[in-house]
């Protein structure tokens, strides 16, 4: 039973009606670059652009976000047109020698190289999605060789780092290994099935042996090549939003295997850590934490990106539709009521990226080189159908709990 009554229906409703009022209309009226193709990263509250380059992670995310509501939700031409018209710039200007820029500028000339394989891992996922929605091949084709390239050069990482033992500290993110997860499980139908099975199973382990601590439950963001701590900042460093984004995309390859084992480490990912990172006086999820409770040497350790509550959302919904623990709903209780209070910009569309320890905007731009569309439109979405499954499964209960009336 749950520990008090939620109305999973009504809040369900809430969430489409966030998602397609305030958050999809925004993207759509003001992130498209009509003059260079491609989309704005740099919008004010009101949609104003103030800066033009384009950063190729955020730019293949959009791709993906409006391929996604194109397939899953409705087949409107409008989104399908929007993904096009990402997927044609970077097709054109986001890749250099078989691997995405991190960075161009309006035009489309290259600013920046990649630091990490995220925009490689992004690119995938976009492209894979639009595949989906068009049956181009080529586009299957641009997919399946973004996640073969991104092998290779993680094998050639790990070959640098074992030939550089005893040389300077190097530190492997979370994010890496998380976005290829989601990187592989969009592309799965398309990559030979050896290849894929392989693949995904190397990058769950790294992600369950290497950056969990079985031993204390914690995620870590930054591990020594092999999975060892590393007592520094960096290596002590906790930060719930990856957390639960990767939690979120565990639970994704948990419905596609049927893993209830995968579903439940996931969650206990993501309660450990909201425990840690929570600000209790204030509420809110602190954007890092240290391990050891350390002071910080980071000046923004108190900032709440809003990014960080889309995911704690979603993970919480859907961690209780699969677990049904009480500490997912209780969780998803208090998130709801801090995000609700303090994100959404009731004057314009769409949320405040970055808050103060206070809950107060640190920026009102809507989109950054930090935000995108991507997590609100993934989170907002699976947090929606989450609710609506647990609305299916507390109606299901009730009427199987009644007691059975005599005939007659």
């Amino acid at each position: 039973m749950l520990p008090t009554s939620m109305d999973f229906s009504k809040l369900a409703a809430e969430y489409q009606e966030s998602l397609f009022r305030t958050i999809i209309p925004f993207w759509t009226q003001h992130s498209r670059d009509t003059v260079c193709g491609g989309y704005f990263n740099a919008l004010t509250d009101q949609g104003d652009v103030f800066d033009t380059d384009k950063f190729i992670k955020l730019q293949a995310q959009q791709v993906w976000a409006f391929s996604f509501l194109y397939n899953q939700v409705d087949a409107i031409p409008l989104w399908l047109e929007l993904a096009q018209h990402g997927a044609a710039f970077l097709l054109k200007f986001g890749q250099r020698e078989n691997r995405w820029l991190g960075v161009v500028d309006r035009r489309g000339r290259a600013v920046a190289p990649a630091s990490t394989i995220e925009p490689d891992c992004a690119a995938a996922m976009a492209f894979a999605q639009l595949y989906s929605a068009t049956k181009e091949a080529t586009l299957a084709d641009v997919a399946r060789k973004t996640v073969l390239n991104i092998t290779v050069h993680r094998q050639q990482q790990r070959e640098q780092w074992e030939t550089e033992l005893g040389g300077f500290r190097q530190l492997k993110h979370l994010s890496e290994p998380m976005l290829l997860l989601k990187a592989l499980l969009e592309t799965r139908t398309l990559l030979e099935p050896e290849f894929y099975k392989q693949a995904y199973e190397a990058v769950l382990s790294e992600i369950q042996n290497e950056f969990f601590d079985k031993r204390i439950t914690v995620l870590r963001e930054h591990v020594l090549p092999g999975g060892s701590f590393c007592d520094s900042a960096p290596g002590r460093r906790l930060h719930g939003g990856y957390v639960f984004e990767t939690a979120n995309y565990l639970l994704e390859a948990a419905e596609l295997t049927g893993n209830r084992r995968l579903a439940q480490q996931a969650v206990q990912m993501a309660l450990h850590l909201a425990e840690i990172s929570w600000d209790e006086p204030s509420g809110g999820f602190f954007q890092y934490a240290d391990l050891k409770e350390r002071p910080s040497i980071y000046s923004e350790w108190d900032r709440k990106p809003g990014w960080v509550h889309a995911e704690a959302l979603a993970v919480f919904s859907r961690g209780y539709m699969h677990t049904r623990q009480n500490d997912c709903l209780k969780w998803f209780r208090k998130v709801h009521e801090y995000t609700w209070q303090h994100f959404p910009d009731k004057v314009n569309k769409e949320w405040f990226g970055v808050l103060d320890r206070k809950g107060h905007p640190v920026l009102s731009s809507k989109a950054t080189p930090e935000k995108g569309c991507y997590q609100l439109i993934k989170s907002l979405y699976q947090t929606w159908h989450a609710l609506e499954q647990n609305a299916v499964l507390e109606t299901k209960n009730r009427v199987a709990m009644r007691p059975n009336r005599p005939i007659g």
